[in-house]
């Protein structure tokens, strides 16, 4: 069974299409990839997928529970972290401080304590070197890290990720990626928003492709790259 099942999903602003009868699972113990131009979507279908905005029809399933339009707080305790555009940390707290915070918030189950399952997310991340830092003096790619190592504290079994490499330099890529496929062997399954298409191909085992508002097509990513829709809507056109 997937660990998310999108079907159907639709949402308008007036009489504005921002997202239209959008479907498509995420399978375990992978990633996920949704791509598309700029205004195809990308962000309020993750809007609606974590409760941050109500669909207007279609469903949602996580572990087979329905989640359609429930809070954004009960969607993150069932199991669904995410990370934004902007990046969301406290600027004048030290990242230990961070961590401390979203774990004090989190759901996650008792088998771990605290400490633990910060200092984890610390190394796994690797940022445990700069924990006593202020995460506003950190550059923009270590401050994402500290935003996924805020997720992880709450052990999540999925990560939504929007655009985790925009901005971020080249050498932070490389070992962002390296970081995200060890979560992927530990068994989170990802989901990420991404305009970087090297990146994205490079991580991912299955693409979805918005366009328009509109699911344009979804598979591997050697299929979404052969797709002559794809290739003239997206990637022939900015890539």
């Amino acid at each position: 069974m997937p660990i998310l099942e999108v079907s159907g999903i639709g949402k308008r602003y007036g009489g504005i299409v921002a997202v239209e009868d959008v479907s498509f699972k995420v399978k375990r113990g992978i990633a996920t990839g949704l791509i598309g131009p700029n205004g195809a979507g990308k962000t309020t279908v993750f809007d609606m997928l974590t409760g941050m905005q109500r669909a207007d029809r279609g469903s949602i399933r996580f572990e087979g529970q329905t989640i359609t339009n429930l809070a954004s707080h009960k969607i993150s305790r069932l199991g669904i972290g995410r990370t934004f555009q902007s990046v969301r940390v406290f600027g004048n707290l030290s990242v230990l401080e961070n961590l401390n915070i979203a774990e004090a918030n989190s759901a996650a189950p008792a088998r771990h304590g605290a400490t633990d399952r910060v200092h984890r997310a610390l190394a796994l991340v690797e940022m445990e070197e700069h924990a006593g830092k202020p995460a506003g003096a950190l550059s923009y790619g270590q401050r994402k890290l500290v935003e996924l190592a805020m997720v992880l504290v709450q052990e999540p079994r999925l990560i939504m990720l929007d655009e985790p490499v925009a901005g971020v330099n080249p050498g932070l890529v490389e070992r962002l990626s390296d970081i995200l496929r060890r979560l992927i062997d530990s068994g989170i399954s990802l989901l990420l928003v991404e305009h970087n298409i090297r990146f994205v191909t490079g991580l991912c085992d299955h693409i979805v492709v918005l366009a328009a508002a509109r699911m344009l097509a979804d598979g591997t990513p050697e299929e979404i790259m052969r797709n002559p829709d794809v290739l003239e809507a997206f990637l022939g056109s900015d890539h």
